[in-house]
């Protein structure tokens, strides 16, 4: 069973998961997630038996908890979508800057990691998936597996951004750098049934995210660096989060026969 240590830096409250198995003597790949791990701590038992049964490569699970998830999970402000109901604040920056500046060398310092980017990963679902995705444009060097589940490609101007075109807000301009994504790997998801029953732009979800897809085969990942999954009968919650999470697992970190 995963050893769970809660911590707090740099004014977030971080939860580090150590599988059974951990040495002090070895060196662990990373996995940073979102909304505190929450995916993963729900399969955590399943995790563990991956790990000790010799599937996957044994890790360090670090969750993340939001200060104010509307804020540090969105690239720039937007309105919100429903009456009564905070706008978007647009800080993802400021807090991948955060994770990485502040977060990450605690846990490089304490914990028995691997900091190379080749053993570090970065995971979320939903807006936590789009701020996964921002992470590579912005932290390219530090990450080198991006793990996107059910991402919020339905933010307004993304999939504009992915698509190339300058995005200009609120006397901010924004253009997606090119990356050079020969040794990054990206696991994408989405459930077909995301999105039927919104009124909002969200009822775009499953045709802005096959479009985002498109735009990471241009960036240049490589064709066996890049899946992409999708659920006939996937809806927007941890039930297939967490499988599609597994799988991602899986498809990432295979211990090679």
């Amino acid at each position: 069973m995963f050893r769970y240590l809660e911590k707090k830096i740099a004014n977030y409250e971080v939860c580090v998961s150590l599988p059974s198995s951990y040495d002090q003597t070895k060196k662990y790949r990373t996995i940073y997630m979102h909304d505190g791990g929450e995916t993963a701590k729900q399969a955590a038992n399943y995790i563990d038996h991956l790990i000790l049964s010799g599937q996957i490569e044994p890790l360090i699970v670090i969750g993340i908890d939001p200060i104010n998830r509307n804020d540090n999970y969105t690239p720039w402000a937007a309105p919100s979508l429903a009456p009564h109901r905070p706008d978007f604040g647009g800080q993802a920056q400021v807090y991948l800057h955060t994770l990485v500046t502040e977060i990450k060398p605690y846990i490089d310092a304490h914990y028995a990691t691997n900091p190379e980017p080749s053993h570090t990963a970065i995971s979320g679902c939903s807006l936590g998936g789009l701020v996964s995705i921002f992470a590579s444009y912005h932290y390219p060097e530090v990450f080198h597996q991006y793990i996107s589940l059910s991402a919020s490609f339905w933010y307004e101007d993304v999939l504009r951004y992915l698509q190339g075109e300058k995005i200009v807000r609120q006397g901010k301009s924004y253009t997606k750098p090119t990356v050079n994504r020969q040794n990054h790997k990206l696991y994408l998801y989405v459930g077909e049934l995301e999105g039927i029953y919104k009124e909002t732009t969200q009822k775009h979800m499953v045709d802005y995210t096959k479009k985002a897809h498109l735009e990471f085969i241009k960036e240049g990942y490589l064709e066996d660096h890049l899946s992409f999954e999708s659920d006939p009968n996937g809806t927007h919650d941890d039930l297939f989060f967490s499988n599609y999470f597994i799988q991602s697992l899986h498809w990432l970190f295979a211990v090679k026969s």
